[in-house]
């Protein structure tokens, strides 16, 4: 028997689900200088992946469609707006409802993207076309499941996560489609309190 302990997207409201600083502080620290200096994350909401790029030196552009009060650019549509014509890469959580859209608008006009998505995001049929024709550079998994991500504002019981998630980086042009393993135990430095 298998158990879904998925939501609805009607449950899951604007579907955000705040990234775990061991998420985005793992996909840093292996990227390095693959990883542009200057970044759009177009799913921002709390800054939780804004605070660690801008911890390693890179300038971020953060908007978000809802503002969650956390001093970043509200009321911006992702799927609307052109890529500011500074950032050199997208990096993001999306809302998985949106995901293949996010993904797609990004390939087209980044020449750098990752994104923190399930590992079944490899999967689907009606994305087999595009995965023979997608840029995909590496898909950065975790090994170690990272800890787990609620829905914002959930204040219902805390289960751990039975997700695999991975780091779907993209490159203009870069076909190598190579699949790497991380613990983010490795990359685990003095996080800092606020991040969350």
């Amino acid at each position: 028997m298998r158990l879904n302990s998925s939501h609805s997207y009607v449950d899951r409201g604007n579907d955000f689900y705040p990234t775990p600083i061991e998420a985005i502080q793992s996909l840093i620290e292996i990227e390095g200088a693959r990883m542009p200096h200057t970044i759009w994350e177009p799913a921002c909401g709390d800054g939780a992946i804004v605070k660690p790029l801008e911890r390693s030196g890179r300038q971020v552009v953060a908007t978000d469609l809802i503002d969650y009060g956390a001093g970043y650019c509200g009321h911006v549509n992702f799927l609307d707006t052109l890529c500011p014509s500074d950032a050199e890469g997208i990096v993001t959580n999306p809302p998985y409802k949106l995901a293949s859209q996010f993904v797609e608008k990004a390939i087209r006009e980044a020449p750098y993207s990752a994104f923190l998505l399930r590992i079944n995001f490899l999967e689907s049929i009606r994305r087999y076309d595009f995965w023979k024709q997608a840029p995909l550079a590496r898909v950065l998994v975790s090994s170690r499941r990272l800890p787990t991500m609620h829905r914002h504002g959930w204040e219902g019981p805390k289960a751990p996560s039975n997700m695999l998630f991975a780091w779907f980086v993209f490159e203009k042009d870069n076909y190598e489609r190579k699949i790497e393993w991380f613990d983010w135990a490795d990359y685990k430095k003095e996080f800092s309190c606020d991040i969350h």
